[in-house]
């Protein structure tokens, strides 16, 4: 299975393979998602918390911002809960 920094990507597989369509993707949904993803951001350089989230995006066909604001990367690298709708274009 892949591993991204200690999440593991095969897990969600099956499920975001449910929640995302042609037309779009289902926030409430992937939001728990999310909540497991995001502690692993905690303490990483900025760098890395994109390459991450790009990732991570990428594999999910999620549209991501091309420029996430800076308050939402220092949050992250606190650990402090991000939204995932802030990520998200749309």
């Amino acid at each position: 299975m892949a591993q991204n920094d200690g999440f593991d990507l095969g897990d969600i597989g099956d499920v975001v393979g449910d929640l995302i369509s042609g037309k779009g993707f289902d926030l409430a949904a992937l939001q728990p998602i999310w909540e497991q993803v995001q502690p692993t951001l905690k303490g990483l350089d900025t760098d890395q918390i994109l390459d991450t989230i790009g990732s991570w995006a990428k594999d999910l066909d999620l549209p991501l911002l091309e420029n996430l604001p800076d308050e939402v990367i220092e949050n992250l690298k606190d650990g402090a809960k991000v939204p995932l709708k802030s990520l998200l274009q749309g």
